[in-house]
């Protein structure tokens, strides 16, 4: 058993070793610094979601009281399908700028994700305070949703003529608004 010990103890060493020396093969050569630097150069529509989010997380550590970087991040996560990580970086977002309508909106969001669809009273909150900070229809659509699963018509109706009257009159969801609001399922 002692000579299998040593054995083993050598090849660790000689492992480290070569670690020591070659460093992480599976990373490109460059340091971190500098390839996040390259990143930053190059056009935003090339970058993939995890290089767009290691520039966010190095401007977030850059400027700490920034919202935005916080609210992008939020922003990727959820369309990467991540509505728990979205929900903690729209959080970070709002900590930062507590009156951020498209952070409350954006955490509303990913409250109902992983609710699975459904409007949450936290979200249901959240919706009715971005919806008193912005004219963006979201937050009445969702309000609107809430009122649904409640089984409330005329809150329903009421919530979904808000909505239309935000809608901008090429918005795709103008039609679906205007037969809610009126009761016409």
């Amino acid at each position: 058993p002692i000579p299998a010990l040593a054995a083993c103890g050598a090849v660790a060493l000689a492992a480290l070793t070569a670690y020591l020396a070659i460093g992480r093969p599976e990373l490109p050569d460059a340091p971190y610094a500098e390839r996040l630097e390259a990143l930053k150069s190059r056009d935003l529509e090339s970058l993939t979601f995890d290089e767009a989010l290691a520039i966010l997380h190095d401007r977030s550590r850059q400027d700490p009281s920034d919202p935005l970087s916080h609210f992008y991040t939020g922003e990727l996560l959820l369309r990467m399908g991540r509505p728990q990580e979205a929900a903690r970086a729209y959080d970070l977002a709002l900590r930062r700028e507590p009156q951020l309508a498209e952070a409350m909106l954006g955490l509303g969001r990913s409250l109902v994700a992983i609710e699975e669809g459904r409007v949450t009273p936290e979200a249901l909150a959240l919706f009715q305070q971005a919806g008193a900070l912005t004219n963006d229809p979201a937050p009445w659509i969702y309000q609107a949703m809430a009122a649904m699963e409640q089984g409330n018509e005329a809150d329903t109706r009421r919530l979904w003529g808000e909505a239309l009257t935000r809608m901008s009159p090429d918005d795709p969801r103008r039609e679906m608004a205007a037969r809610m609001s009126s009761g016409a399922q």
